[in-house]
């Protein structure tokens, strides 16, 4: 899907530019689900909301029509938060122009582009077990956050970030083109923000009211 296809385009344009080689419900009805956490119309100004946008289930469902072998790599990866305690999930894609929406293949976008996968855990210890294991899925394993610094971007990890102890951001510019990813756990959630072309200023914005929303 976007987050780990685009991501990755970005960082094989990294080496190639001289850098370095839910499910839904489940839960009580006073829990704060994911759609509550992951989407708001005031994250990005300007922006408008991508019609895939919703539970990760039926995120897959408008990718399955568009990109089946993608859809297969992407639902095993459901499956795998699921085993791993995730009740649920919403996806949040916005984009300052309809053409850059439902591209679930591997360029990334030529415009205005933001993700936001929200994963709620069934206990603070699903999801900060989970942390490490589901980094990697996001393209910043530690030889991704090296490439990162080779190429001349900024990796901020734990405390530095702001956002807890289990968490990692990255900014990078290549090739015309800015990358922004946020990716943390915080009580039983697990968030990653992902965004394309973005002011640094409006996509940590967007991160401290998505953070500021987990209760």
């Amino acid at each position: 899907m976007n987050r780990v296809t685009a991501l990755a385009a970005a960082l094989l344009l990294i080496a190639a530019c001289g850098g370095s080689s839910g499910g839904g419900g489940g839960g009580g009805a006073q829990e704060t689900s994911a759609e509550t956490v992951g989407s708001n119309s005031g994250d990005f100004s300007g922006m408008q909301k991508c019609p895939e946008s919703g539970t990760w289930d039926s995120y897959l469902k408008a990718e399955q029509q568009k990109d089946p072998s993608q859809y297969d790599t992407d639902k095993k990866d459901l499956d795998d938060l699921k085993a791993a305690g995730a009740n649920d999930t919403y996806i949040a894609v916005y984009a300052a122009s309809t053409s850059d929406c439902g591209n679930f293949g591997a360029d990334t976008p030529g415009g205005k582009v933001a993700q936001i996968y929200t994963i709620r855990f069934k206990d603070l210890a699903s999801a900060s077990a989970n942390f490490k294991v589901h980094q990697k899925d996001f393209h910043l394993s530690d030889s991704d956050l090296q490439n990162i610094k080779s190429a001349g971007g900024t990796v901020k990890q734990g405390g530095e970030t702001g956002l807890g102890d289990n968490s990692v951001l990255v900014e990078f510019s290549i090739a015309g083109q800015s990358f922004y990813a946020a990716f943390w756990q915080k009580d039983k959630f697990e968030v990653a923000i992902i965004t394309f072309n973005l002011p640094t200023a409006d996509s940590e914005s967007a991160t401290k009211k998505v953070s500021d929303r987990i209760k």
